[in-house]
Parts: structure tokens; C-alpha cells; sequence
């Protein structure tokens, strides 16, 4: 039961005892007062349960809030406020049961002095995260409007905070607008200026408002370096509050001469907008799991709206629709959160809070709601030349102008290839259309099929498969549960060199399949294949958490000593 901002303590080493003192009081750098009036009718309880005393571990601190209850419905108090006093009477020295008939009979009028754990100051490093402002109107019911506010201006400049929102009541007027989370900032209310403001004097102004105010609101968006550099659709999985809506609207749109489901409009402030994993324009390929080729609109805005707390949606960022469809093979890197000995992080991230951490990609925006974005493992895009753009797949090889005989591309490979052994410098890499930094190596692949069902690779290259090709042939479908698919060495993308050590390169589309079909009768082929290896996706220094897709039968690629 920590307070509302759960924080680790400043080394590791002594994170037990840390807990213990925090237990006992709040630093006196981070400990905000504020006083709480709460107006009992005659039979009725607070609804608030209070642990600690002389006799018990810890200074007397909520423990517990009854929804509905008057402590709760006050939007005054948050778990783990210690209560200093109780209509002026000093609480320190009392006993758990001394404390509680205190708190039964002390009349209608309760007074409470409370100790509360001031909000983080604003993050040091705010790299990965652009503040924005909205406004939002707010009816006011019984005497608030369903938020707990902390912070404030201070005369002690260390202890000056902006005013945050560490609680947002379930069921409140702001909890059904749905547009603040816990830890926005307020700015103004109905067009007064708070920013200079102490806690109380910003409490009153909030009692003093009418019954509808209009409230300016700073809240946090992620900015996904990830979406803005991926190559091909992503995935992203959006945790958010049961019962809250994403805040997207989707509309159709031609893509290919096919009907696609994009994003028309995205909420202020909701999940999506703070997530900032999604734009306006992205097409969405699948909600959930279920694919949206063949869905109309009011269908797709069906499975949006059944969602449950954890949404996953495929999309094809609006950036990169140009470029083709790949399948959502994806690989997440997150920063970890345990502490290692030689994690160089902790000398300078003693809390979870985003803005600590210095890689500012992997940041959790608020409590329930976050989202991660999966950035898409093949990273380089080649795109075909079918629309008459030029190829912008620039990992093959560069062409000279006149044809190339098999012999001269095969001896240009086998340097390729030793320059890669010797070393992965960066003069062999190219950069893929999705911006990712990418060398490519190549390998051999033994596949073993059979003449009914060949190998499940399905190719695809130049405009007529009579043709002769001007780059080797991509890898365009693996067919599910084939050889090709539980060898774990193909990825769609893949450039076919070379079938059975016959280069494809100078023949036709058809001469290739011709191949194929050929070695499935011996039910074996050896192909040479040249794929794009990402330099890398993790920031330089800590401890990441790595989660890989993996299929069942298909092995990873690593063995372990």
C-alpha cells in the first residue's frame, strides 16, 4: 500500500528500509498538507478506513475508501494520506482503537489535517513526451467534480508543484466526460490562471465555481519514435479503463482500388491521442485479432466499440501506406524494470517515473491507460515496382547499366558476403524505406517438401513472368505450417538468390517457379537467400525486456551456454 505515486527508493540496496520510514512519515522535501472538512449527517459514516496508530505498524493513513462513501464522494482524500488530526485533536499518540471511537463520535463536523506525498515534480528529461492542453466543461454534483487535486504553488520553491490529478473518481463528472487521467495538470478554471496558486486557495476557487465550469487542462502524448520509423503494419495494444471509449472514429477510403478502414478523427486527450501510437489516416488491418479486409464500416465501428480492456490493433501507419502490406511479424523491446547491479540506469532512475528513465521511447502515460507499440522485425520494405515507381529497395545490390552476366553477380556476392564476415561495419549498410538502419547478409536454407504440397513459398518479382528479372525474386507469402514456415529461417521480403545453385537473377519469374516445382520432386531445395538484419532497436546501455513472436514448431535461433 504505497501512496499514490508508488516510488522505488534511491538505491535498491535499501529499498526495504526506504519502504518502512516511508511507512512511518513522508520526507520532508515531498510532504504536502492540506486540510479537509467533511460534513456527516447524524447515523451516517465517513466511509474511510484508517490503519496505523502507537500500538499498529505506522502512523495512522487511509487505508481505504468506501466507494459511495462521504470520504470518498468529498474527492478530498487519496490511499494513503496520513491524517495528522482530527478536529484539532493531535493524532500521534493515540492507539489504533483510540483513533477509531475518535473518529465515531466526533459530531458532524469532521476536520481533518492530512499529510499527503506531493505529486513528481516535472520530469527531467520530458524527451519522449509533448505536453498538450485541452478544454473541457465539467458539472459540478454535491460539491465537486470528481477528481482529487494535489500540488500547488509552495513559499518553499522545492515543494511549488503544478496542480495534478492523482485521482479521478469512478463514476464522477469527470470520470464520464472521460477526457482527464490521473496526472494531468489543471491550468485554469472558467479563465482563472492557477499556475501561482497554493492547493487551497485553487480548492476554493473549484467550491466557489457555478455549477458548469470550463477547466484548461495540460495532459502528456507519447511521442512513439517507433511508429514514425516502422516499416510495414505495427501492432499496438492499448490498455485503457474498462467501460472508456478509444476516442477514434474510423471512415473508408480507397487504397489499391480496395476498400480500407482508416482513422478519421482521434479525441483530445483520450487514450489514443495520449498514446501517441495512432494518427489520423493510419489504416487499420485488424481490431482484435478479427481483419477488416472485408468489413464495412458500421462492422468495424461494431468491433471497435465491443473492445474489451486490452485492445490490439493492427494498423499500416498513414506514413507508409505507400508501401506494401507485410505480415505483423513483431518484436517489443521495453525497458525492464528490475534493478540489475550492472544496470547503469539506476544511478540516476530511483522512480517509475517515465520522464526519469533516459530512454525516453518506452514511456507509460498514466496509470491504466497505456500503449505499447510493437515495432514490425522486417524492417526494410521492398517495394515493388508494380505502380511504376522506381524500386525503392535499395538493399540490392547497386546495378551497373549493362547486364550483368550470372558468373560477375555471383562473384559480387561472394565479396558482399565476405565483407560481412569480416566486419558489420556501417559503410555496408543501407537504410531501409522505413528509416531503419539495415546490412544485409545472405544464407543458405535447406528445405524439404513434397511434390503434392511443395515447400509453401510463394515468390513474387517483375511485372510479367515471362520477363527476364532485374533483381532476384522477393519471398511474397510463407504458407502457414509449411516447410518454408517451420524452418524459422524465411521471412517474407527475403530475396530468392539462388534455387538448387541455379542464380535467379538473369532468368524469368517463371523459370523460378519452374524450379521450385522441379525440386519439390526430389522433395529437397537449396536456396540461397539475402535478407536485411536491423543494426539494432535498443538504446545502448540497461536491461531490456525482449518479447519475440514465436510460432509453434518454429525455433528461435539461439541456444543458450
Amino acid at each position: 500500500d504505497d501512496g499514490p505515486y508508488s516510488k522505488g527508493s534511491k538505491d535498491s540496496g535499501g529499498m526495504e528500509a526506504a519502504l518502512v520510514s516511508r511507512r512511518q512519515s513522508i520526507p520532508e522535501e515531498f510532504r504536502g498538507v492540506t486540510i479537509v472538512e467533511l460534513i456527516k449527517k447524524e447515523g451516517s459514516t465517513l466511509g474511510l478506513t484508517i490503519s496505523g496508530g502507537t500500538d499498529k505498524d505506522g502512523k495512522p493513513r487511509v487505508s481505504n475508501l468506501r466507494p459511495g462513501g462521504l470520504a470518498a464522494r468529498s474527492d478530498q482524500l487519496n490511499v494513503g494520506d496520513y491524517i495528522k488530526s482530527v478536529n484539532g485533536i493531535n493524532l500521534t499518540k493515540l492507539r489504533h482503537d483510540e483513533i477509531i471511537s475518535l473518529l465515531k463520535n466526533v459530531g458532524e463536523r469532521v476536520v481533518l489535517e492530512v499529510e499527503y506525498e506531493l505529486p513528481p515534480a516535472v520530469p527531467e528529461s520530458s524527451a519522449g513526451i509533448i505536453p498538450k492542453t485541452i478544454e473541457v466543461s465539467l458539472y459540478k454534483e454535491g460539491n465537486s467534480f470528481g477528481f482529487v487535486l494535489r500540488g500547488g504553488a509552495h513559499e518553499d520553491w522545492h515543494k511549488s508543484r503544478p496542480l495534478v490529478l492523482t485521482y479521478v473518481r469512478p463514476g464522477g463528472p469527470a470520470d464520464r466526460e472521460g477526457s482527464l487521467k490521473i496526472g494531468d495538470r489543471l491550468l485554469s478554471v472558467d479563465g482563472i490562471p492557477l499556475h501561482s496558486m497554493t492547493h487551497a486557495d485553487a480548492l476554493n476557487i473549484l467550491r466557489q465555481c457555478s455549477q458548469e465550469a470550463l477547466f484548461q487542462i495540460e495532459y502528456d502524448v507519447t511521442i512513439m519514435d517507433t511508429v514514425a520509423n516502422a516499416s510495414g503494419p505495427l501492432l499496438v495494444e492499448i490498455a485503457k479503463t474498462p467501460g472508456s471509449t478509444l476516442g477514434i472514429t474510423l471512415t473508408t477510403a480507397m487504397h489499391r482500388n480496395k476498400q480500407v478502414i482508416v482513422i478519421d478523427k482521434i479525441k483530445p486527450a483520450s487514450v489514443v491521442d495520449r498514446c501517441g501510437a495512432l494518427h489520423v489516416g493510419d489504416h487499420i488491418l485488424s481490431i482484435d485479432g478479427t481483419s477488416t479486409e472485408h468489413c464495412s464500416l458500421l462492422e468495424a465501428t461494431q468491433l471497435l466499440a465491443a473492445t474489451s480492456e486490452n485492445v490490439k490493433l493492427e494498423i499500416l501507419p498513414v506514413h507508409q501506406s505507400r508501401l506494401p502490406l507485410k505480415p505483423p511479424e513483431t518484436v517489443k523491446v521495453q525497458k525492464s524494470d528490475h534493478h540489475h547491479c550492472w544496470d547503469p540506469c539506476v544511478n540516476y532512475c530511483h522512480t517509475h517515473h517515465p520522464g526519469h528513465c533516459k530512454t525516453p521511447t518506452w514511456n507509460q502515460t498514466s496509470g491504466q491507460d497505456y500503449c505499447k507499440s510493437l515495432v514490425a522485425a522486417n524492417f526494410s520494405s521492398p517495394t515493388m515496382n508494380v505502380q511504376g515507381f522506381p524500386c525503392q529497395n535499395s538493399n540490392t545490390l547497386p546495378r551497373s547499366s549493362h547486364p550483368m552476366s550470372p558468373r560477375t553477380t555471383m562473384l559480387r556476392r561472394r565479396q558482399k558476403k565476405k565483407e560481412h564476415k569480416s566486419s558489420l561495419s556501417l559503410a555496408s549498410s543501407t537504410v531501409g524505406p522505413g528509416g531503419q538502419i539495415v546490412h544485409t547478409e545472405t544464407t543458405e536454407v535447406v528445405l524439404r517438401g513434397d511434390p503434392l504440397n511443395g515447400f509453401g513459398l510463394q515468390l513474387q518479382g517483375g511485372i510479367f513472368a515471362t520477363e527476364t528479372l532485374s533483381s532476384p525474386p522477393l519471398v511474397r507469402f510463407i504458407e502457414p505450417d509449411s516447410p518454408a514456415e517451420r524452418c524459422g529461417l524465411l521471412q517474407v521480403g527475403d530475396r530468392v538468390l539462388s534455387i538448387n545453385g541455379i542464380a535467379t537473377e538473369d532468368g524469368t519469374m517463371e523459370e523460378a517457379n519452374q524450379l521450385l516445382r522441379d525440386a519439390a520432386l526430389t522433395n529437397k531445395v537449396v536456396l540461397e537467400i539475402e535478407f536485411d538484419v536491423a543494426e539494432s532497436v535498443i538504446p545502448s546501455s540497461g536491461t531490456f525486456h525482449v518479447k519475440l513472436p514465436k510460432k509453434r514448431g518454429v525455433e528461435l535461433g539461439i541456444t543458450i551456454s
